[in-house]
């Protein structure tokens, strides 16, 4: 028994002698790896994480990139709910509204650190919005004062709060980001948390490069308007079908100053085919999934019948149809014959991308605001924004009430009021939202 023992133990000294350095190699290692266990483990997960590379369509500055971008690197001082109210951002503790609506006093979240590792404080509150005072009060304390009390201001707030080079406070941070004539080429983003993918955006300048890019495997995932014959048969990869009720629709616009009759106008309306998916049918400016969203407005769907009765007293011989965005050029060729058909008039369709001030119908893109605030593009003041040139002294006594009314309730019957007499008015047609395919390798 002693001479096994024995035998074991010079067994074990041979090895410890002949794999010494191997030995305190190993220990040494050990050592440097928990002191440095954080830093170490950072690499580990730096490696072996992956990149998801999107392709977005556009021209953006760190000025202006898109809201799903700005969102994932950082905050603003307010966010939105998913019926569009305004609510306050995760980096906000309180808000104290005070002096009739005129001043916001804000007091931030402690231990907020910007990606650079410095600490957030109100100090470093800097916004871009005209109209505004923002005032340090301590280091988490700020207020912003306004001349007047406007009501969107909450949702105004909710403009992205950036340090120089895209430094932010959001899950992701800017890991680098390269230009191309002064327009973002690429952006990589890295996320604190490492179980989350890295994320890598390429940008180009328009759809069929972005379609090429996916095709050539520059990037796995794409949002575009159409779907290709040839993608949509590929194997192995995902589609999802989006309807964009939040930021966009699609809308004929009409010069109220040149088509004057009201009637005239809503021929037109109610010659113009519609969508029949009430999923993607636009009846308004305001945005379906909004608050303020009255649901009861006149539609124009589709009537031969009533746009015919309409222009008996109100008859045109040509109008031309200006299209903005090449992707509404099919659209722009169906309302061109059905016009053409049902009220026996000549269109004329031509392509630019400036909207000529003398113009008589422009099929275009319009912008819905998160706020149902709409004096911008709808007030008879508004010369630059207010392309329709409408002039409605009641539709512009509501757009001015409602950015001073702070009730929620009123404000909403405000609203409500204003959508039935713009579409009464018929400034625009309103014809759907735009549907959007995303494309994903699987």
């Amino acid at each position: 028994m002693i001479n096994k023992i024995k035998f074991k133990l010079e067994l074990f000294f041979l090895f410890v002698k002949k794999n010494l350095l191997f030995i305190i190699l190993g220990i040494i290692f050990g050592i440097f790896v928990n002191i440095f266990r954080d830093q170490v483990l950072a690499i580990y997960s730096n490696l072996t994480q992956t990149t998801h590379y999107i392709g977005v369509e556009g021209l953006y500055t760190s000025k202006n990139l898109p809201y799903s971008i700005n969102q994932l690197i950082t905050y603003g001082i307010t966010t939105h709910t998913q019926n569009n109210k305004a609510d306050i951002s995760p980096i906000i503790n309180s808000l104290d509204i005070q002096n009739d609506n005129k001043d916001y006093l804000f007091t931030l979240k402690d231990n907020l650190y910007w990606h650079n590792n410095r600490r957030l404080e109100a100090k470093d509150i800097d916004l871009e919005i005209e109209g505004i005072e923002i005032t340090p009060i301590s280091s988490n304390q700020f207020k912003i004062s306004l001349q007047k009390p406007f009501s969107p201001i909450l949702s105004t707030l909710s403009q992205p709060l950036y340090l120089k080079n895209l430094v932010g406070l959001g899950p992701y941070k800017v890991k680098s980001i390269k230009y191309q004539d002064s327009f973002i080429d690429f952006l990589k983003l890295e996320p604190k948390d490492s179980q989350l993918q890295k994320i890598t955006y390429k940008f180009y300048q328009n759809e069929k490069d972005l379609i090429s890019a996916f095709k050539l495997g520059e990037v796995d995932e794409i949002e575009i308007s159409y779907l290709p014959q040839d993608i949509s048969t590929w194997p192995d990869i995902s589609i999802n079908q989006t309807i964009d009720t939040t930021s966009k629709y699609i809308a004929i616009f009409l010069n109220t100053q040149k088509l004057e009759s009201k009637q005239l106008r809503q021929s037109l309306a109610y010659a113009t085919p519609k969508t029949k998916n009430k999923n993607e049918r636009c009846i308004s400016p305001v945005s379906a999934n909004s608050w303020a969203y009255n649901p009861s407005v006149k539609e124009y769907n589709f009537s031969a019948s009533h746009a015919k009765e309409l222009i008996k007293d109100n008859q045109i011989e040509e109008i031309s149809l200006t299209v903005i965005d090449r992707r509404l050029l099919p659209t722009a060729e169906v309302i061109k014959k059905s016009w053409e058909d049902v009220l026996d008039i000549k269109v004329k369709i031509s392509v630019s991308p400036q909207v000529n001030p003398n113009f008589d119908a422009v099929l275009a893109f319009g912008g819905i605001p998160r706020d149902p605030d709409q004096y911008y593009f709808w007030h008879s003041t508004q010369t630059a924004t207010n392309i329709t040139k409408l002039n409605n002294s009641r539709i512009d006594k509501l757009l001015e009430e409602g950015r001073q009314t702070f009730d929620p309730q009123e404000r909403k019957r405000i609203y409500f009021d204003f959508q039935r007499y713009l579409l009464e008015e018929s400034p625009a047609i309103f014809i759907s939202y735009p549907t959007y395919y995303n494309i994903s390798r699987k």
